[in-house]
């Protein structure tokens, strides 16, 4: 394990994911594949050792089965584990992905992962589901707009507690950053620098989500 990047989501994950496949650091674990190596129980697995104390606790034998084959993360459900991650892989370095404002961050979540996780049916046949209705009830107890702002504070100050009391290579990150910081970062060679005709990755899998939810929310207050 080379990079852990431990951002909360909506944080430009993917973006940065992106980016490290881009400059030769992948396979990058992300959300995207958890649904694709059908992983959802052992993630399940992890949150349930980490917050209700069932099962032993994950060390890097158990993360080793779900993350062996790749070089980085970044994204939850991974980026829930940020102690047992660094303790499990002292080798890593870790980028701390963050967004210019807990406003802007709290927006985007109601978007995308929280309006999902509020209307979708019941049961939700969704085989994501179990795990995702797990991890928002153990990260801001099922109500992200009165708990968001407060988790997401919590989260990012432990991040970097954790690297200043272990002396890690690291790197705070805000989306429209760019290649520059990342690239200093990862010690990539003047000549391997992802030039000005290349733009950093801009990767959403929610966009087209939030695109329908933005527009049934206009619909709404026209009506309303």
């Amino acid at each position: 394990m080379k990079v852990l990047i431990l951002g909360m989501p909506r944080t430009g994950t993917q973006s940065l994911a992106d980016a490290l496949g881009r400059l030769g650091i992948a396979p990058v674990y992300h959300m995207r594949e958890v649904g694709k190596n059908k992983h959802q129980t052992l993630w399940i697995d992890a949150l349930d050792s980490k917050f209700e104390g069932k099962g032993e606790s994950f060390n890097r034998e158990k993360f080793d089965r779900i993350l062996g084959p790749y070089e980085a993360l970044a994204d939850y459900p991974a980026a829930i584990f940020p102690e047992e991650l660094m303790a499990a892989y002292p080798e890593a370095s870790v980028i701390l992905s963050v967004r210019r404002s807990e406003d802007q961050w709290l927006a985007s979540m109601e978007l995308t992962l929280w309006h999902a996780h509020t209307h979708a049916p019941s049961p939700n046949p969704s085989p994501m589901a179990p795990l995702s209705e797990k991890y928002h009830r153990h990260c801001w107890n099922n109500d992200l707009p009165a708990f968001g702002r407060a988790a997401y504070r919590a989260h990012n100050e432990l991040v970097r507690r954790l690297v200043s009391d272990q002396g890690r290579r690291y790197l705070e990150y805000t989306p429209g950053d760019g290649w520059a910081p990342l690239c200093a970062f990862l010690g990539v060679e003047e000549g391997m620098v992802p030039g000005a005709e290349e733009p950093f990755p801009r990767s959403d899998d929610w966009i087209e989500y939030k695109r329908e939810v933005m527009k049934e929310q206009g619909g709404e207050r026209k009506g309303g």
